[in-house]
């Protein structure tokens, strides 16, 4: 337990990477793999790629690395995801250490499992009839909530615990929960067939309304990924000398679509790839493009956004606080009109990338860490796009969690009534308030600032 929980200043991180990696089974037939929750995302991909080439949905847009526990805990999005499920959706059931010590495992289960566990007198039977109750008693409000949408805001994964038929399943309550409700220790996930070959289309544009207008003919073309990347991407990436072939500096103040198509056929692929490539020549494009690539290479299309991520100037953080919005596709063109108003109003830019297949939006502005007022300056624009992001009936944490900062801002536009729903959910599963206290709720001023400072300074000292 000493090399597994480190001391921090107010209680107890637990690292689960050193002693809970291992896969404990595999099952290619019905292509189910059960691991620890300490295990690389890397590590099970790889044992999976030994089977007829399965794999896990993509929790990333560059290749970054993780555990499958903190995937869970985050609920991200990744490239193709809205063509092949997200991975939240391949969580099938959970080895869970709840607040009091107990070990449970959940999944789906009938009506008469259901009874059964409420009828346990232990904590996890006190559970299930406290959870089944405050869905019954919120059963008006929860049926408010679209199941079908990927949204880490409080514990909206209630909306997909009890199905019309009774059967019953606590796992969506813990993805995206950040480690609230408790310690994932083991995971069984169902994997796919992941494409060994990619047909992507580039066609480069000049301004970014003009990319936007040619984002409807790819999506009609039925690309497995549309997305469009902000041409200040390229700028700063070519500035550090970093020059991407296929995004000329004629669309640096403009952006880039990218159409992936991902047939198993090289047929098919290539003939989807020239009937696009054929209508996008009547568009305001500058430069067209198709890119054949490898699996192990589809992260590189998005190189300059890892760059964006880490910028090489001495104190400037690029905060992932504005990342994970989810946003329908048909209001995402409004919603990016009226950044601009933002970018004017506080002398920051905000370039943006959009994966218009998963409805996924993510902006990376750029921010000095040392001064107090690029500081506020965060702050203040995590409250305007959150009130934007809900003018057009989206959520500011669709992916990703919706952490502490961001939480506040998000919290202060949900109705009470959900407010109330959340905490319920929380006090049932940690009546102690053990478990990452302080997350999926407001915040005072005060301590958000302090929330705030103290990661400005860690990136310093990084």
């Amino acid at each position: 337990m000493m090399k597994l929980a480190q001391r921090t200043n107010k209680g107890i991180a637990i690292d689960e990477k050193t002693y809970m990696n291992r896969v404990v089974g595999i099952d290619p037939r019905q292509q189910l793999i059960h691991v620890q929750a300490g295990i690389s995302l890397s590590a099970i991909n790889a044992t999976l790629s030994t089977h007829k080439g399965l794999g896990l949905p993509r929790t990333s847009y560059v290749g970054e690395e993780g555990t499958i526990g903190g995937a869970i805990n985050t609920a991200p999005s990744g490239m193709l995801s809205g063509a092949h499920g997200r991975f939240a959706d391949a969580v099938q059931q959970l080895e869970i250490v709840l607040s009091n010590g107990d070990v449970i495992q959940t999944g789906r289960i009938s009506r008469r499992d259901l009874s059964k566990k409420k009828g346990l007198s232990t904590f996890e039977g006190e559970i299930y009839r406290e959870i089944d109750n405050l869905i019954s008693d919120n059963a008006e409000l929860i049926s408010q909530m679209d199941p079908a949408l990927p949204d880490t805001v409080g514990y909206s994964g209630i909306s997909r615990v009890k199905q019309k038929d009774g059967s019953f399943d606590l796992t969506p309550l813990f993805i995206g929960s950040q480690g609230s409700l408790g310690v994932i220790c083991e995971v069984i996930m169902k994997a796919q067939f992941i494409r060994p070959e990619y047909s992507v289309v580039v066609a480069s544009y000049k301004k970014l309304s003009d990319a936007q207008s040619a984002v409807e003919l790819a999506m009609k073309n039925k690309a497995s990924a549309v997305e469009i990347i902000d041409g200040r991407f390229f700028r700063q990436a070519a500035v550090v000398g970093k020059v991407v072939e296929w995004a000329p500096k004629e669309c640096f103040k403009g952006a880039v679509v990218l159409a992936i198509f991902d047939d198993f056929s090289d047929r098919a692929r290539n003939k989807a790839a020239k009937k696009l490539t054929r209508k996008l020549e009547s568009s305001e494009a500058i430069d067209i493009k198709t890119l054949h690539l490898e699996e192990q290479d589809l992260f590189s299309l998005h190189s300059v956004l890892a760059l964006a991520e880490t910028p090489s100037e001495p104190h400037m953080i690029t905060p992932r606080v504005f990342s994970g919005i989810l946003m329908a596709p048909e209001k995402i063109d409004s919603f990016l009109s009226e950044l601009k108003s933002l970018e004017s109003k506080y002398g920051v830019d905000l370039p943006v990338f959009v994966d218009f297949s998963s409805d996924y939006i993510s902006l990376h502005p750029t921010f000095d860490s040392k001064k107090v007022s690029e500081r506020q300056k965060i702050l203040q624009l995590l409250a305007e796009i959150s009130q934007i992001v809900n003018k057009y009936e989206g959520s500011f944490a669709g992916f990703g969690g919706d952490g502490r900062l961001k939480a506040n801002f998000i919290y202060k536009n949900l109705p009470d009534d959900e407010k109330q729903l959340y905490a319920k959910v929380k006090q049932i599963f940690d009546p102690a308030g053990i478990f990452n206290p302080g997350i999926k709720a407001e915040a005072q001023p005060k301590e958000l600032a302090a929330e705030l400072n103290a990661w400005c300074k860690l990136r310093n000292q990084a």
